[in-house]
């Protein structure tokens, strides 16, 4: 494809066809503002402060849905864009609460970054206020519309990303608004309180559910979510020492800006009164609490008279489950360079032993080979005997993602019903414990038909005979 050139601002710039002039400006490093933006979400250009005007006809085009053209002259702040943007700010703040300050939101408010960086303080528009009552019956999400800015970020969120669907628009004109089916409470509806939505949200239209007013956070931290294998990015926020909120990493390349409820809302473990938080010690029967320098160097002089009473291999490193890869590379670093053992082991081996062994036999890798990302680029999926809405949302999130917009077909083999089960394209409920028999059977067809890459075969795998002398007996016949 040819690259199209336009004049940006007075320079000229280049990007391929089908881009639009906002993500043709960001990567050219001109800001535009907007609100209803997010790179992980289809532009429908809804709040319109990404105007930018197009110099050969006059017009005032949203950036963010305006593909670009040959020849376009466009001018991103230009004194007739910045009047408009004005406006447009203004006609939110008009119908907007004033409770900037005991908004949970504060300083992360979108809406009010934006106001203060054109200038706007008084708002000159008479006051049109959205009356609408707070809603917090749900355990996690705390819902003010009267501050929503009709941006549609939630709905997308909830519709593209988890495509769960809980939530769209209700009614029409000036009592528009995002709710649920019926605008029953979310906690009726089929939200799973990912938490994706308020992530997203520009104002404090929603935020999370707390006891009290926290304020604006300085300090966030940067980490990898503990609860599934999944790996999603996380940014937690951090004030007086205390984890106030989770939200979606700012580098999430594995899970595209969402979380599951996990994720967002049970980090509250780290600020349990019954963890323990310093180092015990066990003396007369009673433990005891001791410094760090204490503990370390009494487990450093026990390693040393263990080994050297009994040989380095009496001892044994057994790796949390909950580690990352770095922490567990770092565990088996002191285990075979410290401690001079290879006695080193990790808790996902033994939660995941089946899938260890088969992966280990078949592939001859105990993991996945593949990035997530790769399943929305694939035309069939199948899945058997798995549920990864529980044991990896993320997984589920990406399958789903897959089927809906990117046209893939999905098997699923599982004689229980699943959130997976309405987006099959083909749903095998096999008698319990007849997987293996099913899927013996679909490798013999495989075989006996030719669909077979045979050069494949041939150049990556070993006894190959010895498989289709197995799978002889497994005629249809015989599997039905």
């Amino acid at each position: 494809m040819q690259p199209i050139t336009i004049t940006l601002d007075g320079r000229e710039v280049s990007g391929h066809p089908g881009i639009t002039i906002l993500n043709l400006a960001q990567e050219s490093g001109i800001d535009i503002p907007t609100l209803c933006h997010d790179p992980h979400l289809s532009s429908i250009g809804a709040c319109r402060i990404c105007i930018v005007e197009n110099e050969q006809t006059g017009a005032l085009v949203a950036s963010c849905v305006t593909p670009i053209a040959p020849g376009m002259i466009i001018h991103t702040h230009s004194p007739r864009v910045i009047e408009h943007r004005k406006n447009i700010v203004n006609l939110l703040l008009a119908s907007h609460p004033d409770s900037c300050l005991v908004c949970d939101k504060g300083n992360r408010c979108q809406l009010r970054q934006l106001a203060s960086d054109m200038g706007i303080g008084l708002v000159e528009f008479q006051r049109i206020p959205q009356m609408a009552t707070i809603e917090e019956v749900n355990p996690f999400i705390e819902r003010d519309l009267s501050k929503c800015i009709l941006c549609a970020k939630c709905i997308r969120a909830c519709q593209e990303l988890v495509v769960e669907g809980a939530i769209d628009y209700y009614q029409r004109g000036f009592t528009n608004k995002p709710a649920t089916l019926n605008n029953l409470p979310l906690e009726n509806s089929e939200c799973t309180f990912c938490g994706t939505c308020v992530a997203l949200c520009p104002t404090g239209a929603l935020t999370e559910k707390e006891r009290s007013y926290r304020g604006t956070t300085k300090t966030t931290v940067q980490t990898t979510c503990p609860f599934c294998g999944c790996g999603c990015s996380i940014s937690l926020e951090v004030k007086d020492n205390q984890i106030v909120r989770v939200s979606p990493g700012e580098k999430d390349e594995v899970n595209q800006g969402t979380l599951c409820v996990r994720g967002s809302y049970a980090c509250d473990f780290i600020h349990s009164p019954d963890r323990v938080t310093k180092p015990l010690v066990k003396r007369n029967e009673t433990f005891v609490d001791v410094s760090w320098d204490q503990v370390l160097e009494l487990v450093a002089t026990e390693f040393k008279r263990l080994k050297d009473e009994h040989g380095p291999n009496c001892l044994a490193i057994l790796g949390s489950s909950k580690c990352t890869n770095e922490e567990n590379y770092l565990l088996q670093r002191f285990a075979r360079c410290v401690q001079g053992i290879n006695n080193i082991d990790n808790g996902s081996r033994l939660y995941c032993s089946t899938t260890r062994l088969g992966l280990g036999s078949s592939i001859g890798f105990s993991g996945t080979t593949n990035y997530l990302s790769n399943l929305e680029q694939s035309e069939v999926i199948m899945v058997v005997g798995a549920d990864p809405t529980a044991s990896s949302p993320i997984v589920e999130y990406t399958i789903k993602r897959a089927v809906k917009y990117k046209g893939a077909k999905l098997i699923l083999i599982d004689p229980r019903q699943t959130k997976l089960s309405s987006f099959a394209h083909l749903w095998l409920r096999p008698k319990i414990g007849t997987d293996v028999a099913l899927l013996n059977s679909l490798a013999k067809v495989i075989i006996d038909e030719g669909l077979l890459d045979e050069e494949f075969v041939a150049r990556r795998t070993d006894n190959f005979q010895a498989l289709t002398k197995v799978l002889e007996k497994y005629s249809l016949e015989y599997v039905e």
